[in-house]
């Protein structure tokens, strides 16, 4: 009697699934990361394209850039979910969601398309790398929490500036209620760094038994 040998194949790219559709693929995951990073330093950019006459660059900067890096956090984590975390898609889909309603002119609104997309890709991901509804919920919250505080860090602290600017029709005195702080800013950057760092760590999949 001959034996048969039977070659195992480990399937490591659940992408090249198709029921996972283009909705859970690795392209259209990365499209919508960078999408909503550029995104969120181009909103970042506005602050520093609508500062007042005179406004010194360094403030507008520091403000511009943290304000990005915290609206452009929820591309960040959709980049990570790619590897091996697709759990990550869920906070990041909860974050923009919200967020896409930011802007009174409706110019964030597409924003909203990409969320849903994502969740339907994480919804479809997640079959196959589970982490369990509890530490789904506890992922979320940590992210949400963490990314609302670097939010609320920026703005919490009434820090009012004032100067002058020369022009062709004298000396203009400007003042603002408040700006953004290099304090701020990092106070800011470490509650991102926590909240990707939570993510990370939380959306971990369940070794197989």
């Amino acid at each position: 009697m001959y034996g048969s040998r039977v070659d195992v194949v480990e399937v490591d790219r659940v992408d090249d699934v198709p029921a996972l559709g283009w909705a859970g693929s690795d392209g259209f995951v990365t499209g919508v990361g960078v999408f909503v990073i550029l995104a969120g330093f181009a909103l970042g950019a506005l602050r520093l394209a609508n500062a007042s006459p005179g406004e010194p660059m360094a403030t507008g900067l520091v403000e511009s850039f943290a304000l990005g890096l915290v609206l452009a956090a929820p591309g960040i984590l959709v980049l990570l979910s790619r590897r091996d975390r697709p759990a990550m898609r869920l906070p990041a889909a909860v974050v923009v969601i919200p967020s896409s309603f930011l802007s009174f002119a409706l110019v964030t609104l597409p924003l909203l398309v990409p969320a849903v997309m994502l969740l339907i890709g994480y919804r479809r991901r997640s079959r196959t790398r589970p982490i369990g509804w509890l530490r789904a919920t506890a992922l979320t919250i940590a992210v949400l929490g963490s990314l609302v505080a670097a939010l609320v860090a920026l703005f919490v602290h009434q820090d009012p500036r004032s100067w002058t600017a020369t022009t062709g029709q004298g000396v203009e005195y400007h003042s603002v209620s408040d700006v953004i702080t290099a304090m701020e800013a990092l106070v800011s950057l470490a509650l991102v760094v926590a909240a990707l760092g939570a993510g990370w760590v939380l959306a971990t999949p369940r070794r197989a038994e």
